[in-house]
């Protein structure tokens, strides 16, 4: 008989999304995925990046990706590792998982607990 302690733990580890909070390709790919934990899904060409900025430190770090017309900002934890995947245009998907399952997460893999797509307009 298990215990309650158990019962949560199968249940959490049930909750726990299979896929990480980002898959990267050998090879260079066209264009970024973007999957939001709400369903929204974004791609966009990595022919329209421009920049990539990354501030903060540990368990709290954001990186903004600028494209032509969009804005995406990251919020999580070892987001400065994506750096040099952006660099080469080897990142393929990003996605937000909530901050929940944070604590479950892989330590040595970046953790986005936010991403907020934002189209510019011209002004």
């Amino acid at each position: 008989m298990s215990t309650l302690q158990e019962t949560l733990e199968q249940r959490r580890a049930a909750e726990l999304p299979s896929s990480r909070s980002c898959d990267s390709s050998e090879a260079p790919v066209r264009a970024l995925q973007i999957h939001s934990w709400n369903g929204e899904k974004w791609v966009l060409p990595w022919s329209h990046f421009s920049a990539a900025c990354h501030r903060g430190t540990g368990k709290s770090e954001q990186l903004v990706l600028s494209f032509a017309n969009h804005e995406v900002v990251l919020d999580g934890a070892r987001l400065a590792s994506l750096l040099p995947e952006i660099a080469s245009f080897h990142l393929d998907c990003l996605r937000d998982m909530p901050d929940k399952f944070r604590s479950q997460a892989s330590q040595n893999q970046p953790f986005i607990s936010r991403i907020a797509v934002r189209v510019l307009t011209d002004s």
